[in-house]
Formats: structure tokens, sequence, C-alpha cells
């Protein structure tokens, strides 16, 4: 039996593509007066795969900002002596934190920019140099909310045009009445549409959606 190549279209994550609404309003300001921020920077706080690297995408392609992620401050893998404005990602999951210290002050002394992503705010996060939470909380900050309908369907609409997948009106709207209502679940769920319906050779309808979401327990 010939099994199906799973081809997939590339994500975008240019500007235009990133889905506004209520709970993530005030972020996208943010991002939209890049460079003109009086601030040293600013962290990004929200769940997971709640749009933050996309943002970072933006503000990377807007900057040329270097990005780095937790792994690099915990090895110390970031020249310190040639840092200009930067990008950390899931600094949640940095244990290194003298390093981290020592980045936001060298980049400070130099007027450069810094950027944070986190899925846990700083007052919750556990960290043990009081100095670096200090130094954190002068940071702006910007929260991206749990979705609201106006943004779950816009995300499902840019998964599903990722994807090359058709959903009509009647199949979205179904979707957030039934889906859980975070950024996790409807990714989940629309991966999992496209990968049946490119398995079976169907087309996405309220009952094929009902079917998954009832056996994949996505509600």
């Amino acid at each position: 039996m010939q099994k199906t190549l799973p081809l997939k279209l590339r994500p975008s994550f240019k500007r235009h593509d990133f889905i506004i609404g209520r709970s993530n309003k005030e972020a996208i300001r943010w991002v939209d007066k890049y460079p003109n921020w009086k601030q040293e920077g600013l962290i990004i706080i929200g769940p997971k795969l709640s749009g933050k690297s996309h943002l970072v995408s933006v503000l990377q392609l807007k900057s040329n900002m270097q990005l780095k992620n937790a792994d690099d401050i915990n090895l110390e893998k970031i020249d310190i002596l040639n840092l200009s404005s930067l990008i950390i990602e899931n600094i949640h999951s940095i244990y290194n934190y003298n390093f981290l210290l020592h980045i936001i002050n060298r980049l400070k002394e130099n007027k450069h920019k810094i950027i944070l992503t986190t899925s846990v705010s700083i007052n919750k996060m556990k960290i043990k140099l009081p100095d670096l939470k200090s130094r954190l909380l002068t940071l702006p900050q910007t929260e991206i909310l749990l979705p609201t309908d106006d943004v779950l369907i816009g995300i499902a609409l840019k998964l599903s045009k990722d994807k090359g997948l058709f959903l009509s009106e009647i199949v979205l709207k179904y979707i957030i009445t039934r889906v859980e209502r975070s950024y996790s679940s409807i990714n989940k769920l629309i991966n999992k549409l496209d990968e049946i319906a490119l398995e079976k050779k169907k087309k996405i309808t309220v009952p094929f959606v009902k079917e998954i979401i009832d056996a994949e327990n996505f509600n």
C-alpha cells in the first residue's frame, strides 16, 4: 500500500499574517511602534503557541536583532563582547541567571534593546538572583491573553491556509464552539484534521470535525 506523503506549505510569519484580536492588541501595538521605544526593551508573556515567536519574527525583520533561546544563555553561547540588540525566547527555561544578568547589563551600557519572551510571568518565575529579578521587573511587559472568538477563527484560518486546507464558515463556527479555548488546542486540532484529511482523502465537514474532536478528546 502506497503511503501519502505529508507535503506542507511553508508557514508565513509576516506582520500581516498575525491574527489580531482583543487578546493580543497590546502586544502588536508594541511591535508596530518599534523602533520608537523610549524603554530599554520589552517582555512578551503568553501561553504556548500564542504567537510570541510570530511577533519575534516580525521584530527581527524590522530590526535585524540577534535571535537567541534559553539554551544559548544557559550554555553561554553568546559573544558578550560583540553584543547588539537581542531577542531571547523562552526565558522561563533559563537557569544561568548570572550570565543573563551580565547580558542585560551589557546591553543597557551600550544602549541596545532587549526583547524577551516567556510563558510564565516574571513574578511567578523562581529566579534565585535578586538583582536579575529586579532588572527584569523594570522592563515593560505585554501579555497575550487566552484567545477570544475572533482570534480563534483567525488562527484556524491561518493554519489551514498554511496547510492548503479549506475550512467553510460553518466548519469554523463549529470548531470554536467545541474546541478547548487555547492556542495549543486549536493548533493540535488543525494539524490532526490536516493529517487525517490527507490520509483518508476526505473533505473537512462538520461531521468529519466532530468525529476527530470526539476521538481525540479536544473538547
